[in-house]
């Protein structure tokens, strides 16, 4: 795999050639993550960030479902647990933004998350948060099924006599399993030291979700949990992804099979969370941590599940990133300049694709409210508070990339904002040079070779919009 190198450098020349239809490679998804934005507020609020995320080129909003606040406190007599209509179910938090996201087009992913106290495991302690201590994985199947039902495009839209509500076809169980803010407990200590425990837990957990959804509808898409992307030593907080994924799947440190309960998993596609202060060409320090470009990691552990049979049902696996961001200054002080974090978005689409992610979710749309106080609100968004947009909407609606192949040869990458005839162009002194034209369909993912020699500075062209430009070595 050859990753693209920053640089920053002059320009060269090209001549262009006739139009020609972009090469046919795999698609991208992209889209937002856990944004309150779009997923909270009113159908006002919501409105004008809809728009936003349709119009850098989302396709998909990923939710959250707070089973804790949906599901009643106490269980009133008569409850009926896979009856989305059960007394004692409250929706409203749920229903208004999927299906506003549904009536603009948007894809909608359900992340069903946090127990109830009465479906967690007994003798929660005190330093585990609430929802978290050994949930039941038969409760979470009674629950799957009826937030699976509610969304199945056959219920009643409460609010709205003679309409349904609308139809979600991906859904995940839980955020995170391999950190104990989300699952505990993560390991357990006897005298042969510590084992991994949150694995098996999440295991049940994901094969009795994964039965209840499909038992609604088999053409629903069942996405494993995102694995946070750094862990600690045995005993501690977080467990690392690479040794999340293996135990998951029953696989020693080497990939082979080793006995362990229940050794089989189901689900569609499986899905890693990427964070970190470097960018998207830096490695993860440890061996067994997953960032942007660590993705090969768990593919490696996923295909060798696949091989031994654990990893059902039989078949192509999609990758997904539903998590990753960097904080921008402003407004940030700490993040990283504005310029590089639209820079980091667009080459870090790039890598992951070329690892075989299909789809990106960014964390977050915009920027976290600033909380008196408290430092860490995230202000990784694509535009700033008040709407104005930074150079990262630019990068996400528009990703254009290029890295040089050898001497006399670049290759140009990116993803069309609309359809029409694309223009790869060169700066030559004061001056934009066609180099390249390519037909293309709205969001279709372009990848060409262009003969290219020494430094330049190039961008891409379509039906009136602009990326930003991208600076080759020579």
């Amino acid at each position: 795999m050859r990753l693209f190198a920053l640089a920053i450098v002059a320009a060269s020349l090209l001549l262009a050639g006739p139009i020609a239809g972009a090469d046919a490679v795999p698609g991208l998804t992209i889209g937002f993550s856990l944004d309150p934005a779009l997923t909270a507020g009113t159908a006002a609020t919501r409105a004008p960030w809809i728009t936003r995320a349709l119009g850098v080129g989302a396709g998909m909003v990923r939710m959250d479902v707070d089973w804790a606040k949906v599901a009643p406190l106490k269980r009133p007599p008569g409850f009926q647990a896979s009856n989305p209509a059960s007394p004692g179910y409250n929706w409203s938090s749920v229903d208004g933004p999927v299906s506003d996201l549904r009536a603009r087009g948007l894809k909608v992913l359900l992340t069903v998350e946090t127990a109830p106290t009465w479906a967690e495991g007994r003798d929660r302690p005190r330093g585990a948060q609430p929802g978290t201590w050994r949930p039941s994985a038969a409760q979470l199947a009674l629950f799957a099924k009826a937030v699976a039902r509610r969304y199945s495009g056959k219920f009643p839209d409460p609010s709205v006599p003679g309409a349904f509500l609308p139809r979600v076809s991906y859904w995940q169980a839980w955020d995170e399993p391999n950190l104990s803010y989300y699952l505990a407990p993560q390991w357990t200590h006897s005298r042969r030291g510590f084992t991994p425990t949150s694995p098996l837990m999440y295991r049940r957990m994901e094969n009795a979700f994964y039965a209840a959804v499909k038992g609604v509808s088999r053409s629903n898409l069942v996405v494993l949990a995102g694995a946070g992307p750094y862990g600690d030593p045995p005993g501690d907080q977080r467990i690392q992804p690479v040794t999340f994924f293996q135990s998951l799947f029953c696989l020693s440190a080497g990939l082979h099979p080793i006995r362990c309960a229940d050794p089989k998993i189901y689900f569609d596609a499986v899905d890693q969370h990427l964070y970190g202060i470097g960018g998207p060409l830096q490695h993860a320090y440890n061996l067994d941590d997953v960032a942007v470009p660590d993705i090969y990691k768990v593919t490696r552990v996923l295909r060798a599940g696949e091989r031994a049979g654990r990893v059902l049902p039989r078949g192509h696996k999609a990758l997904w990133v539903t998590e990753i961001s960097w904080d921008s200054s402003p407004p940030d002080p700490d993040g990283v300049p504005v310029q590089q974090q639209a820079r980091w978005y667009e080459q870090a689409m790039y890598v992951l694709w070329r690892q075989g992610v299909d789809t990106v979710l960014w964390y977050q749309i915009v920027d976290a409210p600033p909380i008196p106080t408290y430092a860490s609100t995230y202000q990784a968004g694509l535009f700033y508070l008040d709407g104005t947009p930074k150079p990262s909407a630019t990068a996400v609606a528009f990703p254009f990339v290029t890295g040089r192949i050898d001497r006399k040869q670049v290759l140009a990458w990116g993803r069309a904002p609309t359809a029409g005839v694309l223009s790869l162009e060169v700066r030559r002194a004061k001056q934009w040079v066609v180099v390249r034209r390519l037909r293309v369909v709205i969001h279709q993912v372009f990848e060409t070779k262009l003969l290219l020699h020494g430094a330049a500075v190039l961008h891409a062209q379509v039906g009136g919009e602009t990326s930003l430009p991208w600076s080759q070595a020579g």
